[in-house]
């Protein structure tokens, strides 16, 4: 069995402008290093074509850096490297979106307040607060369905003797 040192240094194979290259990518770093003879047609923002089995994978450009004498002939008959700082946009409708956002409030004053995203407020006001108020507004088909809700039977026996004190209030 040959043991092929070119083929595991330069595994990836990248099609740049309809031109096939070898290349070595580090996913974690989102770099990528591809030797040439002949600058590649490359720039910041052009979409690149890495091939991943009988699949492709869409790789923006986001930084790109030739190097002449680059590549030392490491692992390759090319002597210059590419560099290319990529982002797979591929997996990007994948991913979890984490947008993050900065509030900077000065002061905040009032009840109930509801700061930031994708939270939910809860609100508690006691039975005894909700007829207060409804008792001094002027709203009469508040008072009519309030004064209705406290005379069901469900709701006088889950209020208890309590009830006919807010009756009292309305």
């Amino acid at each position: 069995m040959d043991f092929d040192f070119d083929k595991l240094a330069y595994p990836e194979t990248v099609v740049i402008d309809g031109v096939e290259y070898k290349a070595k990518r580090d996913t974690s770093k989102g770099k990528m290093n591809i030797p040439y003879s002949e600058e590649p047609d490359v720039g910041i923002g052009d979409v690149i074509v890495q091939k991943a089995g009988k699949r492709e994978i869409h790789l923006k450009v986001t930084d790109v850096q030739f190097l002449e004498g680059g590549s030392l002939n490491v692992g390759t008959n090319h002597p210059n490297m590419l560099t290319l700082n990529v982002q797979n946009t591929t997996a990007e409708p994948h991913l979890t979106n984490r947008a993050s956002s900065t509030i900077n409030i000065g002061s905040v004053s009032g009840e109930m307040v509801q700061i930031g995203d994708q939270n939910v407020q809860v609100a508690n006001v006691s039975i005894k607060k909700l007829v207060e108020h409804v008792a001094k507004s002027d709203d009469k088909e508040a008072k009519s369905k309030l004064k209705a809700l406290l005379e069901n039977g469900t709701v006088a026996s889950l209020v208890g003797a309590g009830a006919t004190t807010l009756l009292g209030l309305l």
